[in-house]
């Protein structure tokens, strides 16, 4: 479930670790689906710690040159993995967001996106119509969220 070449989590428990517990992760799955069913979220799961990373090849002396990156408890991870997995099950996304919708979805990549609209755009060319696009490019997008 969890990629164990990730760094460890704010308990310095890595993925690997968990894995080789025998059937102790068996019984932290059923504790953390429980805590789903019932809606209980321990305090000590909605605590991260952030630290700043240098991009490559920025200026460390220039604060937009900072990437934050947050580190979770290796219990949070698995929590959250366990709801996007019941989300994407029980909501079944492919029946409600739009194919041309490419953001944040497995096998949409930003490649085929490319390819989508310049076929859009040769047809209406054979077609001899009009064609509009509009783009734009939200810079540090989720530096600004």
């Amino acid at each position: 479930m969890l990629n164990q070449k990730k760094a460890p989590s704010l308990e310095l428990i890595t993925a690997r670790m968990l894995k080789e517990l025998p059937n102790g992760f068996i019984k932290l799955m059923h504790i953390l689906n429980a805590t789903l069913r019932i809606e209980y979220r321990p305090k000590s799961l909605k605590f991260a710690r952030i630290i700043m990373i240098t991009k490559p090849r920025k200026n460390p002396m220039d604060v937009s040159s900072y990437q934050p990156i947050r580190l979770l408890p290796i219990f949070s991870k698995l929590l959250e993995e366990l709801i996007h997995k019941n989300i994407n099950i029980d909501l079944n996304p492919q029946q409600w967001i739009p194919n041309h919708q490419f953001g944040f979805r497995q096998a949409h990549s930003t490649g085929q996106q490319c390819h989508r609209i310049s076929d859009i755009i040769n047809k209406a060319k054979e077609n001899e119509q009009y064609f509009t696009a509009a783009f734009s490019d939200v810079s540090q997008a989720l530096d600004k969220l």
